[in-house]
Parts: structure tokens; sequence; C-alpha cells
């Protein structure tokens, strides 16, 4: 192979290694600025190592390239001017329209795949609440019969807890009440801790804060009797209100799930 082509080749590789630069920085921008959840977690992870295997490419085209070029350059002085090369006349190419147009399109893909991951944990989530419904009619039962006193939390605790380590995919889940702390209207939480004490049992400690958009929601699921779900996704985060009729009363259960990576095909 001789000089010419090997500096053609290194260009070309130079120029691979720019637009899978610019790709990346691209789609890193795009996910870190929109908090697009895409790939899956050993994807994602190669992804993020792909930098050092095309920083290497460029660095590699671009030194070889440079020596020989220099080595052209050199042989070149030491010969007599030849004639002048003929200028040849360059065909226009669509290569930079396509480069352009090809941005768009991956951020669309991008979107679209947070749009189905979000889709997909919704679906996982709700199918985790009818399931759990389903399998523990009796915790749900007890979970109904509501008394702010330590006998209810102690139950509350217990059950939750059981039921994170029936499976180990299984979402994180907790139970919101309505009641009231004076006269003032307040939405409690129960996780799966509780405390031991009696003297410490305190109703404002369970207080559950929310956005006003989520009060509204927990508002009409309590008072007017809402029964639809609400879900919500936001930079790797599900969470998942599912309204439950009980023969005492409306509870809500919470499912919440974070992970790392936004996971496309799982």
């Amino acid at each position: 192979m001789n000089k010419e082509k090997i500096i053609t080749l290194t260009n070309r590789l130079s120029m691979v290694a720019i637009i899978l630069l610019m790709y990346w920085v691209f789609i890193f921008v795009s996910i870190s600025v929109f908090g697009f959840k895409v790939f899956k977690e050993n994807i994602t992870e190669s992804f993020y190592l792909s930098i050092v295997g095309i920083l290497a490419l460029l660095a590699g085209a671009v030194i070889v390239n440079i020596m020989f070029n220099m080595t052209i350059i050199s042989e070149s002085l030491s010969k007599k001017k030849g004639n002048t090369v003929k200028k040849t006349k360059k065909k226009k190419s669509m290569f930079p329209v396509l480069f352009i147009s090809s941005f768009p399109v991956i951020f669309l893909f991008l979107y679209l795949g947070d749009v189905r991951t979000s889709a997909m944990k919704e679906k996982f989530l709700v199918n985790s609440a009818q399931y759990m419904i389903s399998n523990n009619q009796q915790v749900i039962t007890e979970l109904g019969e509501y008394h702010f006193d330590f006998k209810y939390v102690k139950i509350a605790g217990t059950s939750f807890k059981m039921l994170s380590k029936e499976d180990e995919s299984f979402p994180s889940v907790s139970l919101i009440i309505q009641d009231t702390i004076g006269e003032k209207e307040v939405f409690l939480r129960f996780t799966d801790y509780h405390y031991d004490d009696k003297k410490t049992l305190n109703k404002a400690d369970y207080i559950y804060p929310c956005s006003k958009d989520e009060r509204e929601y927990l508002r009409d699921v309590f008072n007017k009797g809402e029964s639809v779900h609400r879900f919500s996704a936001s930079d790797g985060f599900y969470e998942l209100y599912f309204p439950v009729k009980t023969n005492n009363r409306l509870i809500l259960l919470y499912f919440t799930d974070r992970k790392t990576y936004g996971k496309l095909g799982s």
C-alpha cells in the first residue's frame, strides 16, 4: 500500500471518528439534559466506555496521517517542480445534508425510547399492584381497618416488610391514608418501618409530603371516590398511586421504583 492510499485511509478514519464523537456528544447531552432513559444498564455502560475507543481511533489516525504527510512533503521538496496539476471538479455530496438531518432522527429515537420505557414501567407497576392485591386479600383487609394506633402501624409495617421480601424484583410499596390533625386534612404514609416505642407515636411523623397536583389527585381519590391510578416518571424514578376499595374504606397503595439506567426492552 503506497503512502497516498494510507493518507486517504487515515483521513477517512479520522472523519469517521469525528462523526462518531459528535454523535456521542449529542446523545450524551440529550440524555443528560432531558433525562431520557432508553438503554439497558450494560448497554449504557458500554456507551460511556465507547468514548475511549473513539478517541483512541481518532488519535491513531491523526498521528499516522501526520507522519505520512510529512514524508510526502519532504520527498516533494527534494524533487523539481513538475507541471501544474489540473484541478478536478468535485461532485456535490449529499453527506452534509444527511449528516445534519440525522440529529433530529436520533433525538426522536431517544424520546420515543424514553416514552416506551415509561409505558413499560407503568405496565409493570400496575401488574405488580394487581398481583399483590389478588394474592394478599387478608393483608388488604387488615390495612382497610384503619385506626391510628400502635397496633395498626405495626400491622402495616410488618405487612409491607413481608411483601418486600417475597420477590426481589418487587417494587417498593407503602400505604397512603386520609386523616386529620385537629381540623386540618392530612395524608399519612405508612411504610415497612414502624416505631417500637408507643410513646413516640405521632401523626405528624407520618405526614406524606406531596406536590399540588398529587394533593389534588389524593383529594379526588378520598373525597370523590376516584378509582383511576396515577403514574409518573422522572429521571429514572417511577411512582404509581393505586386506589383499592376494601370492606371498610378506600385505601391507596403507593408503588415506587428507581432505576439508575432506563431500560428499553426489560
